[in-house]
């Protein structure tokens, strides 16, 4: 009895210190790389194809829709990333997107927020004077449904969950970046 227990407590260490010591088995996770890994590149770059595979990107059309990252990639007839829209949490059926966003935006900005962030000030060389709002350089509401803030100088569109331009409260739906 005294041996059989000596061999079990010798298994039980053994796997204990082989459990301990091995390596963890890496799992596949989708990648959280930012939109600036993909935007501007060619789809037949390896890191853009590593990222759509890594994301299990889904094909439509000119885009590939990267559902997991809350990403969707507009691809132009060059075959290059040339927008990527971010979305916000549950967005037709997308993730949250977890990168790093443009300009210190975050998707809990109100429209208000925005125009604060891409402002300037009223004189340049007094500061004191004040801030004036960085109003888009276009805007419509092509779905009736949401506002689209065009700010052309940033390359960067503001989708808002408002088809109204004066509605400052109304929250971001996503964001389009594009080269």
């Amino acid at each position: 009895m005294n041996k059989l227990f000596k061999t079990l407590s010798f298994i039980a260490v053994m796997m204990f210190f082989i459990t301990a010591c091995s390596a963890p088995v890496a799992q596949a996770a989708p990648s959280v790389a930012g939109y600036q890994a993909v935007l501007g590149k060619p789809v037949s770059d390896n890191s853009v194809a590593d990222f759509i595979a890594s994301n299990k990107c889904s094909s439509a059309s000119q885009f590939q829709l990267c559902r997991g990252a809350g990403m969707a990639l507009w691809i132009d007839p060059a075959q290059k990333i040339n927008t990527v829209y971010l979305y916000a949490q549950g967005e037709n059926g997308f993730a949250p997107y977890k990168g790093v966003m443009p300009f210190g935006l975050a998707f809990k900005d109100s429209m208000a927020d925005v125009e604060q962030k891409f402002g300037q000030p009223k004189v340049v060389h007094a500061p004191q004077a004040g801030w004036e709002p960085g109003l888009p350089d276009a805007g419509s509401s092509p779905d009736h449904i949401h506002y689209w803030a065009v700010y052309e100088r940033f390359g960067v569109t503001i989708v808002y969950n408002t088809p109204f331009a004066n509605d400052k409260n109304a929250s971001i739906h996503s964001i389009l970046v594009t080269k």
